[in-house]
């Protein structure tokens, strides 16, 4: 009988701090869990930030790409505004030379094909 009874002690120490150990195992290894899922989300996080970083910056050299060009079609576009300007005058200049020749040859004939009075 005193066989059986120490034999039951024994197994339910064995048990006991066998459950003892089992019990601190999930707590270390729950916190090694979090541990790690702390640290994958700050990975994810921090790649997040650089990718929206990355982002921004890219729709900004979009932008002053744009910006750049519009810049230039304008300088474009008022040089050539300029240029047929330029062209408008020099024609309406041209016109009115000719004119004026037309004008003074007009009178030159006239005056002679008109009578003398001689």
């Amino acid at each position: 009988m005193w066989f059986v009874l120490v034999s039951a002690v024994a197994s339910a120490l064995a048990f006991g701090t066998c459950g003892l150990a089992m019990a601190e195992e999930p707590s270390s290894l729950g916190l090694e869990l979090k541990e790690e899922m702390g640290s994958m989300a700050n990975e994810a996080t921090g790649e997040m930030k650089a990718e929206q970083e990355q982002m921004r910056d890219s729709v900004k050299a979009r932008k002053d790409d744009m910006k750049a060009k519009r810049e230039k079609m304008r300088s474009e576009m008022k040089a050539k505004r300029n240029a047929l300007k330029a062209e408008k005058q020099k024609i309406k200049k041209a016109v009115k030379a000719k004119e004026t020749n037309a004008k003074k040859n007009a009178k030159e004939a006239a005056e002679s094909l008109a009578p003398s009075t001689y």
